[in-house]
């Protein structure tokens, strides 16, 4: 292969043509993409596409060409006489496989043009898993019956179709519209390595090179360069530097020595103006200065140790967003009257004017992007990566009297009840969108924060207050869902709630909320309440579901008449892909033996309809039915809408 011919763009059209194979070899590990990176690899194709107009947004825009990454491939000897081209793949498997399935998924969407397909093929074989193949082929040849021996990619594909079905780029227009731009507009880069590589110390090297320099790094630089002395731009730099790491606290960025300057005896005071922590770091660098080297080693070693015993703690949280987007949140709130994207791949449009002049200043931007990120880290929750019972926290940073170790406890203007209805319900807002982008939950819950400060210095927030924006913020959105549908609850049939995989996430998490709420109240539902779902309410937590089970199956295994309105909402619950991959074609009974003998259920909904004996389309199992749909839409209706009602159904 000539030297020109070791890197090349390419369309993803050319990418799947059927005389190019390439192999995923035995070093690298099993397929592992799931629902927020599918679903962010999705939207970006979307918005690119202009296909998809984000809330408080213009009319979308669409690209001449959206950049995919790169695909680091070796190419192979061939051992036949085959004038196929065999790449064997270093780095851009996850990618490759998740547009892979995605092109299974399209190509057999009815409203399809298939002339656009012509020529094409899956071209993914894996060495060393013949059931990851399998699972490829079985997908792309429509043979998804049974049960699948490779779930994760079974659930890729259940995700997609959910995906597109939710944001209606399942209708003829946008899905070949989609189809098109995907195939002649999306590229990646090939990179062929040359021949006699080490490809064991290549694909090390490839998964330890360091980052390219990113967006928020240039921002940085250009916010600085506006800053007249030196002095000005250190302390711009510290405290954008303090506020970069989303995973720890942000007074834990700055030296120990400064914290207590900064932020007082309990780390909780926030200075007074960028002006105040101007004086104060300003004054420690000059401390420094000064040290003797004896004072100097004497520090270096203290603030060793302590660092060691902080890492220690700090790495038990993670983020439910990174530093880009959160820029992009501060800058949304302190713009108000102006229209601000939430897409961090417009980072530095979004940031700069036509003039190219930044529309927020320095010191005023980067005091506010302390203030939130005070704000963000005392009241919005973590993923709690060390405690598998209770998967979110919300705890705010608290010093010990000596101010040298952490101390994480609940935030000091809440009491242990509204912190725990507080922690569900920002999870239930996490997991319904749990990409990083279009948090719009999140910059509503930034700005209820900022609004309801009842002490400015300690930004101390009134706990009720917020607790009850945030609920009506969960009945607003659910009620521009049913508007968004142009259907409202009236007495002939509520359809928004009755599609099956169409029914949005957040309905179903918006439901589990309300019922744990309730449920911890006491109350009871169709006669059941918490004891009767023992350790199924006990134990529950909101995870990243995102697959639509029906209870009673679409593909009835016993052969008895089938239930024709399947997909209606006293049928549906939120699981996992990967359960639904395996149980979709059980009976009720047998996937409640399943979840018994596991000792386990995925949802609240899903434990109240494990309490029937019967569940089915016909006599008592209909009627169970009907009582439990009655029941959870009264719940989720919550005050929103004015008529909830249960409905007959009918069997084929």
């Amino acid at each position: 292969m000539s030297q020109n011919n070791q890197v090349e763009s390419l369309s993803v059209k050319k990418l799947f043509d059927h005389k190019t194979q390439y192999v995923i070899p035995i070093y690298q590990r099993n397929y592992a993409w799931g629902a927020p990176e599918i679903e962010q690899l999705i939207q970006d194709i979307s918005d690119a596409a202009g296909l998809i107009t984000q809330p408080n947004e213009s009319n979308a825009t669409k690209q001449e060409q959206y950049y995919l990454g790169s695909l680091v491939v070796y190419q192979r000897a061939s051992h036949s006489q085959q004038s196929n081209l065999v790449y064997e793949t270093i780095d851009g498997q996850q990618r490759h496989t998740t547009l892979s399935i995605l092109l299974a998924y399209l190509k057999h969407q009815t409203v399809t043009k298939k002339g656009l397909l012509e020529g094409l093929d899956i071209n993914l074989t894996f060495d060393s898993r013949p059931k990851s193949s399998r699972a490829l082929d079985d997908i792309y040849n429509n043979n998804t019956n049974g049960e699948s021996e490779e779930p994760n990619i079974h659930s890729a594909f259940q995700i997609i179709k959910r995906y597109f079905k939710t944001k209606g780029l399942d209708k003829e227009d946008k899905t070949n519209r989609f189809l098109e731009y995907l195939l002649e507009h999306v590229t990646i880069l090939r990179v062929v390595v040359p021949p006699q590589t080490d490809l064991n110390h290549y694909f090390e090297i490839m998964n330890n090179r360091g980052e390219q320099l990113e967006k928020h790094e240039v921002l940085k630089a250009k916010f600085m360069a506006t800053l007249d002395t030196e002095d000005e731009r250190s302390t711009f730099s510290a405290i954008w530097d303090a506020c970069s790491n989303m995973k720890r606290y942000t007074q834990m960025g700055f030296q120990s020595d400064l914290r207590k300057e900064l932020f007082g005896d309990t780390w909780q005071e926030l200075p007074s103006s960028f002006g105040a922590i101007l004086d104060k770091h300003t004054s420690k660098l000059q401390k420094q200065d000064a040290m003797t080297l004896r004072e100097i080693i004497a520090n270096k070693s203290t603030s060793l140790k302590r660092n060691d015993e902080e890492r220690e703690k700090e790495e038990r949280f993670g983020s439910v967003i990174d530093f880009s987007n959160f820029l992009l949140h501060v800058l949304k709130l302190m713009l108000t009257q102006e229209s601000v994207s939430l897409d961090d791949k417009k980072l530095l449009d979004v940031f700069i004017s036509r003039d190219n002049v930044l529309k927020v200043e320095a010191k005023a931007f980067v005091f506010e992007l302390l203030k939130y990120r005070i704000l963000f880290d005392s009241y919005i929750i973590k993923p709690d990566l060390h405690d598998e019972k209770r998967k979110w926290s919300l705890v705010r940073l608290n010093a010990y009297k000596n101010g040298a170790s952490l101390s994480p406890e609940y935030p000091n203007s809440l009491n242990g009840e509204q912190n725990e209805k507080l922690r569900m319900l920002l999870a239930m807002f996490h997991v319904s969108n749990p990409s990083l982008v279009y948090k719009r939950w999140l910059n509503d819950a930034l700005n209820i924060l900022n609004k309801n400060i009842t002490h400015e210095v300690n930004l101390t927030v009134d706990g009720d207050a917020y607790l009850a924006k945030l609920e009506s913020l969960s009945d607003s959105y659910f009620k521009e869902i049913i508007e968004g549908a142009s259907l409202e609850f009236k007495e002939e049939e509520p359809e928004v709630l009755h599609q099956g995989t169409g029914v949005q996430n957040f309905v179903f998490n918006r439901l589990d909320y309300l019922l744990w709420k309730r449920l911890s109240e006491n109350e009871t539902f169709d006669g059941k309440g918490k004891k009767d779902l023992g350790k199924h309410f006990d134990d529950f937590q909101f995870s990243f579901r995102s697959s639509v089970e029906h209870y009673f199956p679409q593909m009835d295994p016993s052969g008895a008449s089938k239930m024709k309105d399947v997909d209606r909402f006293g049928n549906l619950c939120l699981i996992s892909p990967s359960s639904n991959s395996r149980l979709s074609n059980y009976s009720p009974q047998d996937k409640k033996k399943f979840y018994q003998e596991n000792n386990r259920a995925e949802s609240l909904k899903q434990a109240m309809m494990m309490c029937y004996d019967e569940w089915g389309p016909e006599e008592v199992g209909r009627e169970n039915i009907l009582n439990h749909e009655a029941e959870m839409i009264k719940i989720l209706c919550n005050g929103v809408v004015s008529k909830p009602h249960s409905y007959n159904m009918t069997t084929s």
